[in-house]
């Protein structure tokens, strides 16, 4: 945390615990919530599909080309 508050700039203390800012009023927990959480969702898609590259690359090839059958069938069902 910066110990200062996001709207005003106001210096606050490192032991400052209460949640508004003395000047301004701004929830200083809250501000830019909004924000902050579309650069989480971001960061957890960027880390999921690191996940998924990993996966692929140990997962054996025949569970992959049964996966991949299943898949086919599945669509080649709903076609008809």
């Amino acid at each position: 945390m910066d110990n200062k508050c996001p709207k005003c700039g106001e210096k606050l203390s490192v032991f400052y615990l209460k949640e508004t800012c003395p000047k301004c009023g701004a929830n200083i927990l809250y501000y830019n919530m909004d924000k902050r959480l579309e650069e989480d969702a971001a960061k957890a898609e960027a880390e999921y599909e690191k996940l998924g590259q990993l996966v692929d690359k140990i997962t054996p090839k025949f569970i992959k080309k049964r996966m991949q059958k299943k898949k086919d069938e599945q669509e080649k069902a709903r076609e008809e």
